[in-house]
């Protein structure tokens, strides 16, 4: 199982740290929380991916 930080979960999602952290608080993005680090599935991001391509709030590019 991959798992990528915030960092890399925004330059997969091709948006910013800042806008991944907001989509946690309102419940977009589900994290893994390893201690205080903020974590993501492979999995998530794609599921996240996949309800968002529709929107187009989220270019159809997978990790």
């Amino acid at each position: 199982m991959q798992l990528y930080d915030v960092k890399s979960a925004a330059r997969i999602l091709c948006i910013s740290p800042w806008t991944v952290r907001a989509y946690v608080r309102q419940g977009k993005l589900r994290p893994v929380r390893l201690g205080r680090r903020v974590l993501f599935e492979e999995t998530e991001l794609a599921r996240f991916i996949a309800e968002n391509r529709d929107t187009g709030n989220v270019p159809a590019r997978a990790a």
